[in-house]
């Protein structure tokens, strides 16, 4: 029954508050490592080695939601990142090179629920459009032979200019932390981070 209850309410909140849209566009590096394993039984005189990789690219994410008293956001976020770059580690001749002799690549595609807090909103001064945001995404994708499907966490803040009563534009300053579990059970451990500096568009 109390779950029920919190339900409803955060459904009323929601349904209480403004339309909220933010799209974001950024150059974004990217980093992936593993632990790539083989059976000491087969193989006895093999040990564990490391599964790097480092790539350069693109972030696009749009998040749609409800503003509530123009302070908090909270809403749905989807994102698509790709990137090139380079391996390192194990088997790093035969990981450099796709099926179509290009440079390898990474490509992740994320959503999950989001919030944004404006905390100096009520301020006259122009701190006011300073914000802070975290969002928790399932993501699905791989870069140099990591990752299938995991978790994304992000971290986010900028600084907003209004550019007429309802819509701003401005920076944004981010990173993630991105866990992963390879169906290949020759990889393990694999996890990632990447940073973002990038251009922001909002409508509160």
């Amino acid at each position: 029954m109390r779950k029920i209850f919190l339900l409803l309410l955060f459904f009323a909140s929601f349904a209480s508050a403004g339309f909220y849209f933010d799209f974001t566009l950024s150059p974004v590096i990217r980093h992936l490592d593993a632990i790539h394993t083989t059976s000491q039984s087969q193989y006895p005189n093999y040990n564990d080695e490391y599964l790097g990789y480092n790539g350069i690219g693109g972030l696009v994410s749009t998040r749609f939601g409800g503003l509530i008293k123009g302070v908090v956001a909270i809403y749905g976020n989807i994102e698509l990142e790709i990137t090139k770059g380079d391996v390192n580690g194990w088997n790093k001749k035969e990981r450099s090179l796709s099926v179509s002799g290009k440079r390898p690549g990474s490509a992740f595609f994320g959503m999950g629920p989001g919030v944004t807090v404006y905390p100096f909103f009520k301020s006259t001064e122009s701190i006011q459009n300073f914000y802070i945001s975290t969002s928790m995404n399932i993501e699905i994708g791989s870069g140099g032979d990591i990752g299938l499907l995991g978790g994304n966490y992000r971290f986010e803040t900028g600084y907003l200019w209004q550019s007429s009563e309802l819509f701003y534009s401005g920076i944004a300053i981010g990173a993630d932390i991105l866990t992963t579990t390879d169906l290949d059970t020759h990889i393990k451990d694999e996890k990632g981070y990447s940073i973002w500096i990038g251009f922001k568009f909002i409508r509160k």
